[in-house]
């Protein structure tokens, strides 16, 4: 069995071997194109797997079909026991009850040979939009500072890749806002204030580092790095109100 996961990075792809039986669960995709991962949108981020079942070394995979099968506990379809197991299988893979047993077609011939097939599976993860304000709300006079805030949650997305357990997580690791005034500011929270009466707009870009781990690993850290927006502010600003001093 041959076994190859890749996973989606800002710069291109990477593999780690692992030892995952896949052979009892059904592929997400059992087409290529399905299963790619070689382009992603920030917020999304992508782990794909492919393992190779039956066949001998060096044989091309054909693509594979599953189907439902059921077996008795023991692994075996003429020994009853008092469980019956029901997985999916790739097609060719085992013997199911209800099969008819393959008989070599002569003295000195081998049974079958099956022919190598190809698992894919895709676990996808979509991070929480980050979520923007500012205060004090409402309109506010030139040159009164305002604070912006942007927050963004670690999360960790929890799912499986060829019938096993796996896990995406997202952490924010820094924040930068554009203001249509022109200015830059960097933080989850920042003050500002504007100079003059208009409407204005701010955005936040928070970017964050993406990491992934299957059953029993350690997290691969920064598979992933991307800056995701979050909703535009618009902040009305006034003229200060001029005060005049009557002297008698």
């Amino acid at each position: 069995m041959y076994f190859f996961l890749a996973a989606l990075l800002s710069f291109g792809l990477t593999s780690i071997p692992s030892i995952f039986e896949a052979s009892a669960v059904p592929p997400s995709c059992a087409v290529a194109s399905q299963c790619d991962c070689s382009d992603s949108t920030p917020g999304e981020f992508s782990v794909c797997a492919t393992d190779s079942v039956g066949g001998s070394p060096g044989g091309s995979g054909t693509g594979v079909q599953m189907r439902e099968c059921k077996y008795f506990a023991n692994g075996t379809i003429d020994l009853p026991t008092m469980t019956i197991i029901t997985a999916w299988v790739p097609v060719g893979s085992r013997l199911c009850i209800g099969d008819a047993v393959p008989q070599p077609s002569s003295a000195s011939a081998g049974w079958p040979k099956q022919a190598a097939m190809e698992l894919r599976d895709k676990f996808t993860a979509l991070a929480t939009r980050p979520s923007a304000w500012w205060s004090p709300g409402g309109a506010v006079e030139n040159q009164d500072p305002i604070q912006l805030g942007v927050s963004a949650q670690a999360e960790i997305i929890s799912g499986s890749l060829l019938g096993r357990p796996a896990e995406i997580r997202f952490r924010p690791v820094s924040a930068r806002w554009e203001i249509s005034d022109g200015d830059a500011l960097y933080g989850f929270l920042s003050g500002h204030s504007f100079d003059a009466a208009g409407t204005y707009f701010a955005t936040a870009f928070v970017e964050y580092e993406v990491d992934y781990r299957l059953t029993g690993s350690s997290w691969v850290l920064q598979a992933a790095t991307w800056e995701l927006r979050a909703n535009k502010l618009t902040i009305a600003v006034i003229e200060r109100e001029r005060r005049t001093l009557l002297v008698g």
